[in-house]
């Protein structure tokens, strides 16, 4: 699901966090519509967790992505995590974020390049979700992951107005 992307010009890390946050939400948000079609009734009462979790990952993934392909600058990326941690405290504990970063960021680290890296997050994905091994939540993550790079790609000619 491609976004309207802001232009070329300069945003407020807040305004630019807020557009990602409506991203994430959105692309949790059709994620789920998606998963509820193929999930049984008793799985389907665990979708609201399943969103959250998925939220998590689709944060660590921008961030990661953010990270590794943006063309900010460090003092842009700080600034911009510090308005991104606050508009996202409103909808999730930031304790809870973090936890799930490390344990992705863990997986990214000993994995990365292997093709088993997105199996591992998909498995690491259904264990927090409480539903160990359920098969769309094992192929999800290398979507989620694709979907948050192609995002940070279109967003490279953003600029960000430092105070």
């Amino acid at each position: 699901m491609k976004k309207k992307l802001p232009n070329k010009q300069a945003f407020s890390p807040e305004a630019f966090s807020l557009f990602l946050l409506k991203l994430t939400v959105d692309t949790v948000k059709a994620t789920s519509q998606t998963l509820r079609k193929h999930l049984d009734a008793h799985d389907r009462s665990k979708l609201p967790k399943v969103e959250e979790e998925l939220v998590f990952f689709f944060v660590f993934a921008l961030d990661y992505h953010w990270t590794t392909l943006s063309t900010f600058t460090q003092e842009e990326k700080r600034i911009f995590r510090e308005a991104f941690a606050a508009h996202l405290e409103n909808i999730v504990s930031l304790d809870a974020l973090q936890e799930r970063l490390t344990a992705y960021a863990q997986i990214a680290i000993e994995k990365e390049g292997s093709p088993v890296m997105f199996l591992d997050f998909g498995i690491k994905l259904s264990e927090f979700c409480g539903m160990p091994g359920l098969t769309l939540l094992l192929v999800l993550p290398g979507q989620l992951f694709k979907a948050a790079a192609e995002s940070v790609l279109r967003l490279r000619s953003v600029r960000l107005k430092l105070r």
